[in-house]
Parts: structure tokens; C-alpha cells; sequence
């Protein structure tokens, strides 16, 4: 088994072979939005996003430059050193794919990241790391309360894990095999539905085959070394240092479904909970908000697309968000 400290600050910006993909905005000089995924996803979650802002005539006349990317052990991302898996290079990865984006723009060096459920805390960690890079950091449906593996992961199966088969059956029963107790049938069906088990052609023999945009050693490192320790709520009290002392300080939006619904992961209670991040309001610099989008579910950008992808565009050129503890209707 691997560690489970914590490398923190911006010492692991030597990042693998991270996949991005980058959206052009349109109007006056549109700023850059990054966007992450979760646990058990890739960066095709944001495609609605995405489109709805290249497509969408209301917001035909501006629409933030999008990039999107692959978590180490994610989509099309691979695991790179095991043993630097952590928030702290998860989040180097990101700003060094965004601070790429940025350059030679004389007139924007600050981005906006949005996170979706895990990928908020790596968004966190961050706008921690790196408060000057970052304007505001939008945690989607999360808290910052430590979340226990389901059970100890057998890392050396599941790097045996092979993602690509002639069959999407075949791609299945080996994610079935490298993790039972997780990767059931269902969830296995679950992810060729929704696109992240996938047929693909080689360019070179035009053979085609079936791949696995979901790892299973990603999986576990994630849930051990992200979900699993305190970094999210680490970060927020430096965030809340940095105001304190009136640096640099983002400004942190918590986006989420309703308290009571049953997907959600946005805890109310506890410590790390919810309440517990409002409650982080040590300097009268410190700027938080908290906004519910009434009828979404635990993926906001999906279930309530339209409202989460205007309330993005509105917050990456305006830098306005729903009012304070107001509902998103």
C-alpha cells in the first residue's frame, strides 16, 4: 500500500502527460474558464457545457474560453509516479495546463476553476497553491469532510487492469475482476452508457477496439489520497489566511443540489461540512457563497445545464454569482 501523506504546496508542478482540450470563447477578449472532473469520470462530463457555449444563441456574443482535462489516472490521462499522486499534483497539473493557455495574453494572467465533486477539492488545493492565478473557484456539489475508501484497494490488481478490449464485454468483465466490489455489472453498464466505455478505431491498422476511459488504480488512488485525508479543508483555512492578511485570496462559490437530495455529496453537517465551510469567516476580507440550483442532482452541470453553464459565463466575465445563500430557480 502507498502513503497517504500529503505532498502540499506548489513543489509537484512536474506533471505527466495530462490531456487537455481547449474551446476558443468568443466576444472581447474572453477569459478562461478550467473545468475538472470527478472521481470516476474524464473531461467528456463538461461536453454539454461546452457545447451550450459555443452553440447557445443567447450567449452568442460572449462565451469563456473552456479548458477541459484528464486527471492523472483519468480518461485518456495516465497515473505517471504513483508516489507523487496527491492534491498538490493533481493541482500543478492544472495550473500548468491553464498557465499554457495564458500564454503570451498581455491581459489576462488569472482564470477561473470549476470543480466538479472531487475534482473541487483538487480545485481547492489549487486556488491554495496558487491564489494569484486564480480569480474564483467554484466547488460543485462537495464538501470538505474526509470520505472512507469502501474497502482497502489491491493496488497490485489493479494495476494489472487491462483497459482495452475487443469487446465492450471484454473491457467490462476485466474492470469486474480488478475491482468486485465497486465496478459491478451495472456500474460497468453505466459507464458504456454514458460514454466512458468506448469504441475507438486505430488510425495506423483500422482495427477497432473498446477502452475504458475509467481506471481502477485512478480510482483508488483518488478516493485514498484526495477524498480520504483533510487537504480540502486545509486549503480553505490558508484561503481564509490569505484574506486574512489581505493577499491574494479567491473567491470560493459553493454550487450544489438541495440538501435533501439523495444524490447529492455536499454535506450539511460536521466537521468539513457545509456549514462548517460558511463558518470559515475569520477576516471581514474572507468572500464565500453558497447557491443552490434547485432540482439538480449531485452533477449540477448536467442536471440543471442551462442554469449552471449561464451562472459560469456570468461569473468568468462579470464576476457575479446568484446572491449570498440565495437558490439558483
Amino acid at each position: 500500500a502507498h502513503p497517504t501523506t500529503m505532498l502540499r504546496g506548489a513543489m509537484a508542478m512536474a506533471a505527466p502527460n495530462v490531456r487537455s482540450t481547449f474551446q476558443a470563447g468568443k466576444g472581447k477578449n474572453p477569459p478562461l474558464v478550467v473545468l475538472v472532473h470527478g472521481l470516476e469520470s474524464f473531461s467528456g462530463t463538461w461536453d454539454g457545457v461546452r457545447e451550450r457555449c459555443a452553440s447557445s444563441s443567447q450567449l452568442s456574443d460572449r462565451s469563456p474560453s473552456l479548458l477541459t482535462l484528464d486527471l492523472r489516472g483519468h480518461g485518456r490521462s495516465p497515473i505517471g509516479d504513483e508516489d507523487t499522486f496527491s492534491p498538490a499534483a493533481l493541482a500543478a497539473d492544472v495550473v500548468a495546463c491553464a498557465r499554457e493557455h495564458l500564454q503570451g495574453d498581455a491581459t489576462r494572467t488569472t482564470f477561473t476553476l470549476v470543480g466538479h465533486s472531487m475534482g473541487s477539492r483538487i480545485a481547492l488545493r489549487a486556488a491554495a497553491d496558487f491564489p494569484d492565478a486564480i480569480d474564483h473557484v467554484v466547488v460543485e456539489d462537495m464538501d470538505c469532510k474526509m470520505r472512507t475508501p469502501p474497502h482497502a484497494f489491491d493496488h497490485d490488481a489493479l494495476r494489472q487492469c487491462e483497459l482495452t478490449g475487443a469487446s465492450a464485454d471484454e473491457v467490462k468483465a476485466a474492470l469486474m475482476r480488478a475491482m468486485p466490489d465497486v465496478m459491478t455489472a451495472e456500474r460497468c453498464d453505466g459507464y458504456i452508457e454514458r460514454g466512458r466505455i468506448v469504441e475507438e478505431t486505430d488510425q495506423d491498422t483500422g482495427v477497432k477496439r473498446w477502452t475504458s476511459l475509467i481506471n481502477p488504480l485512478g480510482y483508488a488512488l483518488a478516493y485514498e489520497r484526495v477524498l480520504a485525508v483533510d487537504d480540502a479543508a486545509l486549503a480553505i483555512k490558508q484561503i481564509e489566511r490569505f484574506a486574512a492578511m489581505r493577499k491574494p485570496a479567491p473567491i470560493v462559490h459553493l454550487w450544489r443540489a438541495p440538501f435533501d437530495e439523495p444524490t447529492t455529496c455536499a454535506a450539511k453537517d460536521g466537521l468539513g461540512g457545509v456549514e462548517w465551510i460558511l463558518r470559515r469567516d475569520g477576516s471581514s476580507e474572507w468572500r464565500i457563497r453558497d447557491c443552490v440550483f434547485q432540482g439538480a442532482g449531485h452533477s449540477v452541470h448536467n442536471t440543471r445545464l442551462e442554469a449552471f453553464t449561464d451562472a459560469m459565463v456570468a461569473l468568468a466575465f462579470d464576476g457575479v454569482d446568484a446572491p449570498d445563500r440565495k437558490s439558483v430557480v
